[in-house]
């Protein structure tokens, strides 16, 4: 089957919508296509702030089949979205992730269904990642009711993380150690590291004169790491965190303010 079968399948719209499971919905005379094209392609993320688009597909109930015999009519029974590849490839503070309506990812000839694809990318996570839809079309040949498959990747669409110059700098090339992200902050806070080298990191929390109040170990990886720190149990006032590595230690200044 041609690229045209999935290329007139698929119908993709992105724009912000709320978090969670996403609502079907394409406009009335709509028709069948692909928007955005892959000039347009999705919507750009920003460091540091949550990402929220989502995706609708309107699948027809009919398209060519060009076979072994030539250019024939199909009738496709429906489309399954198995999965979207590259979406962890981006650095994050919570992972990128997509859920479909329906929940199974199976979408009906001449139905609407989508994707909502959420996640919030690092600090320092600025590029751009392909991403890769896989998807499996089921159809039959008229007369035949035969149950055809023929699975299909998209390969077009990507994410651009634009850099956000209101968060902390981080050097990409060396070890680094960024300023937490909100600070001050009133309970949560975001601490972003880079990782010249796979390794073990210690990230500690401590008062003006020493004490230390919180301790963690991490498993970290090559590149930006993120650390969403919960400071619940402290006080207000003015702190201490640091991160150690192999490579070094690096120390920077928190400030708790619940105001």
């Amino acid at each position: 089957m041609k690229q045209t079968l999935l290329a007139v399948i698929l119908i993709i719209t992105l724009g912000l919508k709320s978090w969670g499971q996403c609502t079907p919905f394409w406009p009335t005379g709509g028709g069948h296509g692909i928007n955005p094209d892959s000039a347009t392609n999705l919507t750009h993320a920003l460091e540091g702030v949550a990402y929220n688009s989502t995706i609708q597909f309107f699948t027809p109930s009919d398209t060519i089949y060009d076979g072994p015999l030539g250019p024939v009519p199909a009738v496709i029974d429906f489309i399954t979205i198995t999965n979207v590849n590259g979406l962890s490839a981006i650095p994050n503070i919570s992972p990128f992730t997509y859920v479909p309506n329906p929940s199974n990812g199976v979408f009906p000839g001449e139905s609407v269904g989508c994707i909502n694809i959420t996640g919030t990318p690092s600090i320092g996570s600025a590029g751009t990642y392909n991403l890769v839809v896989d998807v499996t079309a089921t159809f039959h040949l008229p007369p035949s009711t035969q149950p055809l498959t023929l699975p299909y990747t998209v390969s077009y669409y990507k994410i651009v993380v634009d850099p956000n110059t209101s968060v902390p700098s981080i050097s990409t090339s060396k070890f680094d150690l960024a300023q937490n992200f909100p600070n001050p902050f009133n309970y949560k806070t975001n601490i972003s590291f880079n990782m010249p080298a796979k390794g073990t990191a210690t990230f500690k929390v401590f008062d003006l004169i020493g004490n230390v109040l919180y301790e963690k170990y991490i498993d970290a990886k090559i590149g930006i790491n993120t650390i969403n720190y919960d400071a619940t149990d402290l006080s207000e006032g003015v702190y201490f965190y640091c991160v150690s590595t192999g490579s070094g230690s690096l120390t920077r200044r928190l400030i708790v303010d619940r105001k």
